[in-house]
């Protein structure tokens, strides 16, 4: 930028690339260039890429700084494809007509978003074990984009999940600029050249992909922002690498090998019969000639010059003339009405517009009133009254049925002195079924529901930037179309008298009409108003029903109970689908880990399976004398560790204890215990399953359980370990990123020491660390991070071991350390380089200072022959010697297996002399037995362990 601001030449034509290559300045510029796949692009938009990306830096600091360990977890290989595939697909369009607002639309979509994520970290972190999208519907984030990311991310994946979201909208920004650029050169391009100058290309070529690196996608798959509610992901045939992936600077970059299968979700069918169809459109209204007849009128009358000769007519027809100023008028009309003995109660006075007058009140604001010249007395029988609302407020009138609107609201504006300057403030008149009133006529032609009531008339005031008034399209079968304009306050029950004014020819007379929301299928309250059903939306489409389509059922859950009206053609499985349903029964699960029951009677109850749920309401009703119930029953599935067969188990309300629901699944053996899926801990008899938001637990025996112990230093000045995470048992299969996970209160800064010498890595399993059946795994917490990372692999692994540990520990130790992980004998094994060179075990870490931060260690085998034991879906190599007995092969094996040595005599080994015949074998047999006999030109006996 200094370079560039300082010199005396204009670059602003000029691409970047092309300045750094014809220009003598430092040659560190055309590295970085490459080093850091920086997007080319013109000097002239420069300023703004910068400002893009120190926004963009800015966002960072503002997702990551003091975000919790517990929502920083990466996700795995095969969700990050398929989340970049998702993203990319749908906002990163190759369209080349893809118009600059549509790319703001998307990056103000995603800064929406990532805004509401930002709110809610504090319950995302509580939630961390859970999905993702399940807890932004139960958050309420209602953005499109929760309808992206797939089920299986968890709130743990959240910081990866955000970094993603930056990344798409940087890449939407710098299209933003693309655009604001090729305007630019079709502007400056000349087409006044004659044919001769200009090559054959097609001109517009130069402004098409002009050093743009798209995705390359087929263009006709690809879904719009639009398109959110039903995405479709293409397959990327290429993806180019000029663009920055800001997953680069947190050492988690994974870029797509395979492409992902697009997911279909089926959409079953409801089938009805709508007896009309209605169509709701938010429109803007300009002033109405019935407003500005009124304020036309209103305006007149007070620039009037009051009369001071008047007439009024009285009951018997005669005529009293009199003359007097307009502060004397209403003590005129009190003499009048004494003289002639009128009952106030029965009898008024109506002014030339038939509107009565109310003499026995002071006009509001003390003004004087407007002398008419003529004023007539009439029996109070032969008005009906007429109720104003503007602003909260309400005002009664009464007039005869000769009176017009324009009269009545002239009058309003005078009596409360309102003022209005069309076309900026202005007002919209609706009577009381909410139908807009444009015109003038006569009061009594307003609808009110009986002679007895009222007329209602809503006046709404407006000005030209928010006047939003709805037009509703109603379409019968015989193809008429009526269209009206309705206040958006306006109920669905006052749309259900509208519709029974206007008389839909049906071939059964309809008693009440019911409507149905089109999009997001459910009947509409009536008590809803129309603005709330459009909510965002710019219109819908609502179909009208009788009630012999719809039907009431009674939803519960716990001792929540709510009577939800919905189409009795519905799949049961619909009311688990509609979050509104769940929100008044208070249901904070997600609808997936519940089950529905039909409720025949009290002792009659039907566990509703998946087949069950997509029969139609009315299948049930036909069951049922009474009122069809549904229950919502919590979903348990409890997991048999053993064979990992699963238990369902539907519960009406989370309030029971855990001792209560192993009762429930008959489990009376006190050395068996429920474990949390999530995090594999053991979970206490009295703990109530309210307290945690889970409902899968694995169902295990002591033997399949591990104690752990955690241990604080003495010298640190504040305590953090409490006595609940003293001693915790876990799943023999659960790992140190489960302790982390499950004790929230050990910070991200500390760590888990053991054996006082190294801190294992989080994917470590706690097996590793089981060495007798009842000792505690103890680890110590510490609080600073240790100088060393080993990663030491074997062949004879699955999976490596890490760790970290203080620099000045030997060579023999890290021997030590990974045979006792791994359970094998020392005498058996060496560790090398990477590169396979030995290294004397007195070496300490410090004399491979090169390799201190990432010492990578091969333990090898020293032994000639070996042993492969396989066992169900399981091989394991063991090193052995000729003198080993297999009794001690089957020892080791078990070990390694985490199989209890009580039951080994339930188990035997077989020599795999014949695939089809294995050879069952004396276990008192040594390997050199074996080995002389059976494979003498082979160093690796394979073995097939099974249950006797």
């Amino acid at each position: 930028m200094d370079i560039l601001k300082h010199s005396s030449e204009d670059y602003s034509s000029m691409k970047l690339s092309e300045f750094i290559r014809n220009t003598n300045y430092d040659d560190r510029f055309a590295q970085q260039f490459q080093q850091y796949r920086i997007k080319d692009f013109s000097l002239s938009q420069i300023k703004s890429i910068c400002q893009l990306y120190e926004q963009s830096i800015n966002h960072f600091q503002h997702t990551f700084i003091n975000v919790s360990h517990l929502i920083r977890v990466p996700l795995d290989k095969k969700l990050n494809n398929e989340l970049d595939h998702i993203l990319k697909s749908s906002f990163i369009s190759s369209n080349d007509h893809t118009k600059k607002e549509e790319f703001q639309v998307k990056i103000r979509a995603i800064t929406e978003f990532l805004n509401d994520l930002k709110d809610t970290e504090d319950v995302l972190v509580s939630q961390w074990a859970q999905s993702f999208t399940e807890t932004c519907k139960y958050l309420c984030i209602e953005n499109l984009i929760v309808k992206l990311i797939p089920k299986e991310i968890k709130c743990e994946n959240y910081v990866p999940l955000c970094l993603k979201l930056i990344d798409i909208r940087s890449q939407l920004q710098e299209r933003t600029f693309d655009i604001e650029e090729k305007t630019i050169h079709l502007w400056s391009a000349r087409f006044d050249i004659s044919n001769i100058s200009q090559s054959n290309e097609n001109s517009f070529q130069i402004f098409r992909n002009k050093n743009d690196d798209f995705l390359l996608v087929e263009s006709k798959l690809i879904s719009s922002l639009d398109d959110f509610s039903s995405p479709s992901f293409p397959q990327p045939t290429d993806i180019t690498g000029d663009l920055i992936d800001w997953s680069d600077m947190f050492d988690n970059v994974i870029i797509p090998t395979e492409p992902l299968k697009s997911e279909h979700f089926l959409s079953q069918t409801i089938n009805y019969t709508s007896l009309s169809k209605l169509k709701l459109t938010l429109i803007s209204l300009s002033p109405s000639a019935l407003f500005e007849n009124s304020r036309k009128q209103a305006e007149q009358l007070a620039t009037k010059v009051s009369n001071i000769r008047l007439v009024i007519t009285c009951l018997d027809g005669k005529q009293e003339k009199y003359y007097c100023k307009p502060e004397k008028l209403y003590i005129q009309l009190k003499k009048l009405f004494d003289k002639k003995k009128y009952d106030l109660n029965t009898i008024g006075l109506i002014d030339p517009n038939q509107l009565l007058i109310d003499f026995m009140k002071t006009n509001i604001n003390n003004s004087l009133p407007i002398i008419e010249t003529e004023y007539y007395v009439i029996e109070k029988k032969l008005l009906f009254p007429i109720v104003l609302e503007f602003e909260n407020n309400q005002w009664e009138y009464f007039a005869t049925a000769e009176a017009t609107i324009t009269s009545l609201l002239s009058r309003f504006i005078l009596d409360q002195q309102l003022k209005f300057t069309s076309p900026e403030n202005y007002f919209s008149v609706f009577d009381s079924l909410g139908r807009y009133i444009a015109v003038d006529y006569q009061l009594n032609n307003i609808y009110r529901s009986n002679e007895q009531n009222p007329i209602h008339i809503r006046i709404l005031r407006c000005n030209h930037d928010a006047n939003i008034c709805c037009e509703m399209t109603l379409m019968t079968g015989q193809e008429e179309t009526h269209c009206q304009y309705f206040n958006p306050a306006t109920t669905w029950k006052e749309i259900s008298l509208w519709s029974k004014i206007l008389g839909i020819k049906t071939e059964i007379p309809v008693d009440n009409y019911y409507f149905w929301n089109t999009e997001q299928k459910h009947i509409i309250n009536e008590d809803e108003t129309i603005s709330f059903t459009l909510s965002q939306a710019e219109s819908i489409n609502v179909d009208v029903l009788n009630e012999e389509s719809v039907m009431d059922v009674m939803l519960s859950y716990d001792k929540n109970i709510q009577t939800i009206r919905i189409l009795n053609s519905c799949p049961v499985h619909s009311l688990l689908s509609n979050p509104d349903y769940l929100k008044q029964l208070d249901l904070k699960i997600s609808p997936q880990e519940c089950t529905l029951v039909f409720v025949s009677n009290e002792s009659e109850k039907q566990i509703l399976k998946d087949l069950d749920m997509e029969n139609p309401i009315s299948h049930y009703a036909s069951m049922t004398d009474k009122s069809v119930h549904f229950q919502i029953s919590i979903l348990i599935q409890i997991i048999q560790y053993d064979n990992q067969k699963e238990i369902p188990i539907p519960i009406s309300h989370r309030n029971i204890t855990i001792k209560e629901l192993l009762g429930i699944i008959e489990i009376n053996n006190d050395h068996t215990y429920l474990a949390s899926y999530e995090t594999k801990i053991i979970l206490s008899e009295n703990t109530k399953l309210s307290t945690i938001n889970e409902t899968k637990f694995f169902l295990i025996k002591e033997h399949q359980t591990c104690l752990v112990s955690i241990q604080q230093s003495e010298d640190v000045l504040m305590t953090v370990i409490e006595d609940n995470i003293q001693n915790q048992r876990y799943l023999i299969n659960a790992t140190i990123n489960d302790i982390y996970k499950q004790n929230k209160n050990i910070d991200q800064n500390q760590y888990l020491l053991y054996d006082r010498d190294f801190v294992p890595s989080r994917d470590t399993p706690l097996s590793s660390f089981l060495f007798t059946k009842t000792s505690p795994i103890q680890f110590n917490l510490i609080y600073q991070k240790l100088q060393a990372n080993v990663t030491v692999t074997s062949d004879e692994q699955k999976s490596s071991i890490e760790f970290q540990c203080e620099s000045t520990m030997t060579i023999g130790r890290v021997h030590q350390i990974v045979c006792q992980l791994w359970k094998l004998n020392t005498k058996l094994y060496r560790l090398s380089l990477s590169d396979d060179s030995i290294i004397d075990e007195e070496y300490s870490l410090d004399d491979l200072r090169e390799f201190i931060n990432d010492l990578q260690l091969k333990l090898i085998s020293i032994t000639n022959i070996k042993c492969e034991i396989t066992y169900q879906d399981e091989i394991l190599m063991i090193s052995t010697t000729s003198e080993t007995l297999l009794s001690s092969i089957l020892k080791e094996t078990l070990e390694k297996l985490l199989i209890p040595l009580d039951d080994i005599d339930r188990f035997e080994l077989n020599l795999i002399d014949d695939p089809e015949s294995p050879t069952n074998v004396d276990l008192d047999l040594s390997i050199d037995d074996i080995h002389l006999d059976y494979f003498t030109e082979s160093n690796i006996i394979p073995f097939q362990l099974q249950k006797k």
